[in-house]
C-alpha cells in the first residue's frame, strides 16, 4: 500500500462514518454479523485449476461471518446480506474470501467510489442528496447501471438460500504453471429464494441469523464454490464489468457450515477479513478496487478498535501520511 492508497482509504472510511454514523467497536459497514464454523472440501476439478493447498481435496477448517445489513449501524434493520469466509490452511496461514449478493461492483476505481460517495451527500448537511447523486450518475452510465442493479436487488429469505459473488478476478495457477483468471461464486445447495425488503423488515432484525441457526440445528448448510472462467478479452481489472453468461463455470468445492461460533472461540477478537490475503496458487489481479480493500479494512479496524491515533502516527513516521482529515 502506498500513501495515495492510504489517503483514499482514510477518506472512504471517514465518508462511511459521515453518512452512517460511527459506532465504536463495530465495522463501518456490515456491522451486524455472526460467525459460523465448518469445513471446505475441494472437488477433483479444483487441483486442475490451482495448486492452492485448499484446492487439493483434503478438508480444511473454515469460519464464515454472515452479515444481515450493509450499513454500519449495528442496531438497525436487516438489509442486504454478506458472506466472509476464512480458510485455515495446514501450514497455519489463512486466506479469505469476501462475497456479496450483487454481481458487479459500483465503480471501476477507488477514486470513482469516493466521488460516488461524495456525490450522494449534501456537503453542507451530510444528508443524502438525490439530485446531486442523479447528476453524478447521469455522466457515468456504468456506475448508474450497477447502482440500479443494487436498488432492484431483492432481499434474502435465508442466508442458506442466497448466492454470493466475490466480484473480483483472481489468477489461478496449477502445478504445471498453467494459469487462468476466474471469479468466485457461492451457490447454495438449498436453492436461491428471495423476498421484498419490506417483507424482510417486518421481521425482527435478527431473523436471518435465527433462521440460519434453526437450519443448523437440523443439519449442515452447504454452499458450492464455483469459478467462472474468463474468456478472451474479458476484463480482469474491472469489477464493474460483467463477463458474458456463457463463460464456463467449474464447481471447485463445497463449504459445509455446521454450527455457530464466536470470535472468542476462534481466538481472534478483530477478525479482519482481507480479500488480498491469498495463498500460493491464487494471485491478485490488477483490479484497483481489490488492491484498495486491504487499506480500507486496516483503517476501519484502527477506528473500531480504538487504535486509530497510534496507527496514524506510525504511518506518519513511515512516510505514509493519511491526509484527508
Amino acid at each position: 500500500m502506498n500513501s495515495h492508497q492510504y489517503r483514499l482509504a482514510t477518506q472512504l472510511v471517514e465518508l462511511i462514518h459521515k453518512s452512517q454514523g460511527f459506532h465504536p467497536g463495530y465495522r463501518g459497514i456490515h456491522a451486524q454479523g455472526r460467525y459460523y464454523i465448518g469445513t471446505f472440501t475441494a472437488a477433483p476439478e479444483a487441483r486442475q485449476i490451482s495448486r492452492a493447498v485448499h484446492f487439493q481435496g483434503q478438508p480444511v477448517p473454515v469460519t464464515v461471518r454472515h452479515s444481515n445489513s450493509p450499513s454500519g449501524n449495528p442496531f438497525g434493520p436487516a438489509g442486504s446480506v454478506s458472506m466472509a469466509t476464512r480458510f485455515y490452511l495446514p501450514d497455519g496461514t489463512v486466506t479469505d474470501l469476501i462475497a456479496l449478493p450483487i454481481t458487479v461492483f459500483f465503480t471501476r476505481t477507488p477514486e470513482e467510489l469516493l466521488a460516488l460517495g461524495q456525490a450522494a451527500l449534501d456537503p453542507a448537511t451530510g444528508k443524502p442528496d438525490p439530485a446531486r447523486l442523479g447528476q453524478f450518475l447521469s455522466t457515468r452510465p456504468w456506475v448508474a447501471h450497477a447502482v440500479g442493479l443494487r436498488q432492484r436487488l431483492p432481499a434474502a429469505v435465508s442466508f442458506a438460500r442466497t448466492s454470493f459473488h466475490a466480484l473480483h478476478a483472481f489468477r489461478f495457477v496449477n502445478a504445471a504453471e498453467e494459469a487462468v483468471y476466474a471469479r468466485y461464486h457461492w451457490e447454495p445447495e438449498a436453492g436461491v429464494a428471495s423476498q421484498s425488503l419490506e417483507d424482510l423488515q417486518k421481521l425482527p432484525p435478527s431473523y436471518l441469523f435465527e433462521e440460519l441457526e434453526e437450519r443448523l440445528r437440523q443439519g449442515p448448510v452447504n454452499f458450492d464454490l464455483v469459478l467462472q472462467l474468463a474468456g478472451p478479452g474479458d476484463p480482469t481489472d474491472d469489477p464493474n464489468a460483467p463477463w458474458p453468461d456463457d463463460r464456463p463455470r467449474v464447481r471447485v468445492g463445497r463449504l459445509t457450515m455446521t454450527r455457530p461460533t464466536t470470535t472468542e472461540e476462534i481466538g481472534d477478537p478483530v477478525m479482519m477479513h482481507d480479500p488480498t490475503r491469498v495463498t500460493d496458487g491464487i494471485e491478485l489481479s490488477d483490479d484497483p478496487i481489490l488492491a484498495a480493500r486491504r487499506g480500507i479494512y486496516e483503517v476501519s479496524v484502527a477506528h473500531r478498535t480504538g487504535g486509530w491515533k497510534g496507527h496514524q502516527a506510525a504511518l506518519d513516521r513511515a512516510g505514509c501520511p493519511f491526509g484527508g482529515g
